[in-house]
């Protein structure tokens, strides 16, 4: 397919969210248990293809979009269920030629280009499962939440998996029933981050295989390079803020089991600072949140990279194994404990797990056996979808945060929510991960 001019992408883009489609094939509530959805999957390289291999499994898969031809064919080389399946390379192509027989859309591209995408879908009446994280600003996190309270009838999901597991249930009832006591502090943990200390590449040449416009979407226009390919997107500022690769995760069980919402600030503390470009090694986050109901205030520290020291968790035995993904929440005699994903949730010490009385099962517990099975089933009126993005933005927009302050270390920033301001640093407020500073051609795009 000959490649869209960059000016002709945005005009595109420009008038397709300026209209309102009406839904083409949404299966209604109450569908029947034997029917399937028409799943279209866009960014189907490395886990994107994971991700549409297993909905062809209880649904049709038939549609696949990815900007880069050659990424897709080896993402998909071994995976029998996905071959024959027609390969778009513009999303909103596909929805002009085929969008009246599509259900719902699986999106697993960078998150900088999540929002752009998931809007466009749901005002074409599509169901939308995104990835973690929901988008790469506060800016857009906010937009697409408001967005998504305008579809109703339209189910959507983001894909931090562990949050329809029974686990995350039983941290939720827990922590509602107050069986450690009061909670005011939080402690999670994660080696894994994504970061960079040597210069982009360039003077790289496009392949013939990527179509490098389609795939900057929304981004402000910068030239290619190798360097992005491959996934490495994730440790660029311009495509990703990788605080979220494993926050979405990790972070979840205290959003969800606390009610903590809105912080009041944020801070970091960071050894190195973070190339140009890229975010620091390690750090430790701190957010801050006020009282919620009858539950006092929080304060939240991740601790995040390879080269810092975890604290050993309160009420951890001695002679157990060290946790480095996961989170702990502080009671006032015991504490609550959960794997990275929400799994395995414990109350600890263990004389005190045995001791406590279950609570009742307030939370609500999917039917179905995985997050996409929860989807796929709300979808279809058949279950309620644990992660929608009424519920995942602010999480999204927490972790949001946390970029920003590990790009503006060692100040506390206070966070005016109402009016998305971080109100005493101009600096940190005119962060890349605040709002992109979006080129003139996309003025009107949000």
């Amino acid at each position: 397919m000959k490649s869209i001019r960059r000016r002709d992408f945005l005009k595109g883009a420009l008038a397709g969210s300026a209209m309102v489609a009406a839904p083409f094939n949404i299966l209604k509530a109450g569908a029947s248990p034997n029917s399937k959805l028409n799943i279209a999957c866009i960014g189907v390289g490395m886990q994107g293809s994971g991700n549409a291999e297993y909905l062809t499994r209880s649904n049709n898969v038939i549609a696949l979009c990815d900007v880069d031809k050659a990424w897709h064919r080896k993402a998909i080389a071994g995976k029998e269920s996905l071959q024959g399946i027609k390969l778009w390379t513009d999303y909103r192509v596909m929805f002009d030629k085929i969008g009246k027989d599509i259900d719902a859309v699986l999106i697993a591209t960078p998150e900088h280009s999540h929002y752009a995408i998931s809007v466009y879908a749901m005002r074409h009446g599509k169901h939308v499962y995104c990835q973690k994280p929901l988008c790469h600003t506060v800016n857009e996190v906010r937009l697409l939440t408001e967005e998504a309270k305008k579809h109703k009838e339209l189910v959507t999901q983001m894909g931090n998996q562990g949050h329809s597991g029974l686990s995350s249930a039983m941290l939720r009832d827990w922590g509602q029933a107050g069986s450690v006591g009061p909670i005011r502090e939080v402690n999670a943990y994660s080696r894994k981050n994504y970061w960079i200390d040597k210069p982009v590449v360039k003077g790289s040449i496009v392949p013939e295989t990527l179509d490098w416009n389609l795939y900057l979407n929304r981004a402000e226009e910068i030239p290619f390079s190798t360097s992005y390919m491959n996934r490495e997107w994730i440790r660029y500022s311009h495509f990703s803020g990788a605080v979220g690769d494993m926050a979405a995760h990790i972070l979840d069980p205290a959003y969800y089991a606390l009610d903590l919402r809105v912080p009041l600030s944020v801070r970091a503390e960071v050894n190195t600072p973070a190339y140009p470009g890229s975010l620091p090694r390690s750090g430790v986050i701190t957010w801050e949140f006020g009282a919620r109901g009858k539950m006092p205030p929080v304060t939240m520290k991740y601790y995040l990279g390879e080269d810092i020291e975890f604290p050993w968790p309160k009420h951890l035995e001695a002679g157990r194994t060290e946790i480095t993904s996961g989170s702990v929440m502080v009671g006032e005699h015991a504490s609550i404990m959960a794997g990275s994903h929400s799994q395995g949730g414990r109350i600890i010490p263990e004389s005190v797990m045995k001791e406590t009385p279950r609570p009742p099962e307030a939370a609500l517990r999917c039917k179905g056996r995985t997050h996409f099975d929860n989807w796929t089933l709300a979808c279809k009126g058949e279950d309620t979808a644990m992660s929608n993005f009424e519920y995942a933005g602010p999480l999204s927009e927490i972790i949001v945060l946390g970029d920003i302050a590990l790009l503006n270390p060692g100040r506390t920033l206070l966070w005016d929510s109402k009016n998305m301001k971080i109100t005493n640093d101009e600096a940190a407020d005119k962060s890349l991960f605040m709002r992109r500073i979006a080129p003139r051609d996309y003025m009107n795009w949000c």
